[in-house]
Parts: structure tokens; C-alpha cells; sequence
């Protein structure tokens, strides 16, 4: 079995294939930063998968068995994903919807679409 690559090496990877998410700069005037509400929710959220993600860690170094490993994966990512729904929340709360009222239909669907299409390359 080959090493494993080396943290840096991994990570870069990750992002040359990761998908951007066009911004359309028209929006930018919509923009607002997550209310101290939910930015707690996500913060609290993003903390809580990062303990589940620990325990996978320990579990493996702990040569646990593999079924419950991937118990702890469905764990993880069902945290991420509550936690997206937050922020996704948040962009139909606070931009989508003032976007459109604007009369800034187009680029407000165009980049709902851009990140729904990330979103989806997520699953």
C-alpha cells in the first residue's frame, strides 16, 4: 500500500478539483455577514463535527472496526450537512430574496444555481 500523502500535499489536491462557485459582483451590495445567531449555530456546529471527525481519527489509529468507522463518517458529514443548511439558510434569507425584490433576478438565480451545482458535486 502506497504512504499516505503528506497533509499539504493532500489538501492542495483537494482544492485544484474543487469546484468555485461563480460571485456575481452585482450582488455584492446584497451581502451580509452571518447574524451573531446563526453564525453561533455554525461555529457550534462546525465544532461538534470536528469532535465526531476526532473520533474517527482516534478509532482508526485504534485499528477499530470498519463498519462503525463508516458510522462515524455518516456522523460526520450529517453534521456538515446540517451546517450548510444554516449558511444556505442565510443566503436565501439575506441575499436571494433581497436580490430578487431589487429587480436583480437573473444574477441572484444564476448564482443560486452556481451554488447549488456545488452542492450537489458535494454529496
Amino acid at each position: 500500500m502506497p504512504p499516505p500523502h503528506p497533509v499539504g500535499e493532500a489538501e492542495a489536491s483537494v482544492r485544484d478539483r474543487a469546484p468555485v462557485v461563480q460571485r456575481n459582483r452585482q450582488l455584492d451590495r446584497f451581502r451580509q455577514p452571518l447574524t451573531a445567531e446563526r453564525k453561533s449555530d455554525v461555529l457550534n456546529r462546525l465544532k461538534s463535527a470536528r469532535g465526531h471527525l476526532d473520533h474517527v481519527i482516534a478509532m482508526l489509529e485504534a485499528d477499530a472496526y470498519v463498519v462503525e468507522i463508516l458510522q462515524q463518517f455518516a456522523a460526520v458529514r450529517g453534521a456538515l450537512d446540517a451546517t450548510t443548511k444554516v449558511a444556505l439558510r442565510h443566503y436565501f434569507d439575506r441575499v436571494f430574496v433581497e436580490a430578487v425584490r431589487a429587480g436583480e433576478v437573473e444574477p441572484a438565480i444564476d448564482e443560486l444555481m452556481s451554488a447549488l451545482t456545488f452542492l450537489r458535486q458535494l454529496d
